[in-house]
C-alpha cells in the first residue's frame, strides 16, 4: 500500500531556485506591469494632470507674554497646536472679515491660515496658503491686524503682539514630484511581490518535477522521463518476460495511445520488446472500467504527466487503484522540462542511451 511522505520529503531548494528561474519570463512580466501601473499612474496624475501651484504669504511675529519674570517664559502653555486652534476659532476668524475686502467662508479661512512655530514661544508666524498671489497677501494682512490689533486682548496671556516681518510678497509652492524615484519604487515592489507570488505558487502547487519525487513522495519505482539515459534499462528490468503491459495515464490531457507509440518508436532496444504488447487503457478516473484491463496485464506502466497540480491527481489515482488491487509496476514522468533536469542534475547535455545487452 503506498504511503504519501510529504512531511519526510526535504524542501529543495536548487529545485525552487531553478523553478523561479524558469518563471522569470512571468516575473519580470508582472514587474513591469506593476511599474507601468503604479509609477505610470503617479506620473501622469502628478506630471502631466499635475494640479494649478499655489501661492503662500508668510508674516513673522513676536509676542510679548505676562509673566512676572522672563524666566518664566517657558512656563507659558502656548505653543503651535495652540495658536492653530485660535486661529481656527470664530472668533479670530470674524475678527479677520474685518479687514478683508473680498467676501471669504470662515472654512475658506480656516484652512488658509496656519501658525508655525519655528524658534521659541516669544516668536510665532502665520503662513497663508492659496491658489492666487492677489489672495494670500490679502488673507495675510487681515491676519496681521487681526493679531496684532484686536486679538491680544482676548489672551490672558499676552500683553501686545507686533509684527517683525509683514507679508511683503508670495511664494510659488508646486507639490513635491519626483517621478524617477516612484517608477523606480514601483518597480521594485511589483518585483518583490511577483517573486514572492512565484515562490508561494511553486511550494503550494503540488507539483512533480522530478522523477525522484514519485519515489521519495509516494514510494513508486520511477522509470525516467523519455529522454532519460536510465529508462530503458529500468523498463527492461521492470517488464522482462511480460507478455501484455498496461500504458495507464493519471491526467485526463494524457493520451496512453500517444505515449504507447512513443515508447514503441524511441525503444534502442526492440529485442526487448518482440513479444510484448503494449495496451493503452485509459485513465482510471475518466473511465473506472478499465481497472479490469489492468488487473488483466501482466505489467502497468503508469504515466504521469510532469507540471503543477499532478500531486493530487496522483494520490486519488493509486486509492482507487489500491483499492481495485491493481499493482503498479513503474511510472513514468510524461513531459517532462529535460532542461530543467539537465541542469538539475548537473550535465551540459543530454547523455546519450546506454546500449547494453539483455541478460
Amino acid at each position: 500500500m503506498w504511503e504519501a511522505s510529504y512531511g519526510k520529503e526535504p524542501f529543495d531548494l536548487r529545485l525552487t531556485v531553478l523553478r523561479v528561474i524558469r518563471n522569470f519570463g512571468l516575473i519580470l512580466a508582472a514587474a513591469i506591469g506593476g511599474t507601468l501601473l503604479f509609477g505610470g499612474g503617479y506620473y501622469v496624475k502628478n506630471v502631466l494632470l499635475r494640479p494649478d501651484p499655489s501661492y503662500r504669504a508668510a508674516s513673522t511675529y513676536r509676542v510679548e507674554y505676562r509673566v512676572a519674570e522672563e524666566t518664566d517664559v517657558s512656563t507659558v502653555h502656548i505653543n503651535e497646536m495652540t495658536w492653530n486652534t485660535y486661529v481656527d476659532t470664530q472668533l479670530f476668524l470674524d475678527e479677520m472679515e474685518q479687514y478683508l475686502k473680498n467676501s471669504y467662508s470662515g472654512e475658506e479661512l480656516a484652512e488658509a491660515v496656519n501658525v508655525v512655530m519655528a524658534s521659541n514661544l516669544r516668536v510665532i508666524s502665520t503662513v497663508v496658503v492659496t491658489d492666487s498671489p492677489e489672495k494670500s497677501l490679502e488673507i495675510a494682512g487681515a491676519a496681521e491686524s487681526a493679531l496684532t490689533r484686536d486679538f491680544p486682548s482676548q489672551l490672558s496671556e499676552v500683553i501686545s503682539i507686533s509684527v517683525m516681518d509683514p507679508a511683503a510678497g508670495t511664494e510659488e509652492i508646486y507639490p513635491d514630484v519626483r517621478p524617477l524615484r516612484a517608477v523606480l519604487l514601483s518597480a521594485l515592489l511589483s518585483f518583490f511581490f511577483a517573486l514572492v507570488f512565484v515562490l508561494l505558487r511553486e511550494l503550494g502547487s503540488d507539483s512533480i518535477w522530478l522523477p525522484s519525487t514519485l519515489w521519495r513522495r509516494y514510494g513508486l519505482r520511477p522509470a525516467g522521463t523519455m529522454h532519460s539515459p536510465e529508462l530503458w534499462e529500468n523498463l527492461g528490468f521492470f517488464f522482462r518476460g511480460k507478455k501484455e503491459i498496461a500504458v495507464c495515464p493519471v491526467q485526463e490531457g494524457t493520451d496512453p495511445a500517444q505515449v504507447a507509440d512513443e515508447l514503441r518508436r524511441m525503444c534502442p532496444k526492440e529485442e526487448l520488446w518482440q513479444d510484448a504488447e503494449w495496451v493503452p487503457v485509459p485513465a482510471p478516473l475518466l473511465c473506472p472500467e478499465s481497472c479490469r484491463a489492468l488487473r488483466q496485464a501482466d505489467g502497468i506502466l503508469l504515466a504521469v504527466a510532469a507540471g503543477s497540480h499532478a500531486g493530487k491527481q496522483l494520490e486519488r489515482t493509486l486509492e482507487f487503484l489500491e483499492q481495485q488491487d491493481c499493482k503498479i509496476t513503474c511510472v513514468l514522468l510524461w513531459g517532462a522540462d529535460e532542461t530543467l533536469l539537465r541542469v538539475y542534475y548537473g550535465f551540459r547535455k543530454q547523455p546519450a542511451f546506454q546500449k547494453g545487452t539483455e541478460d
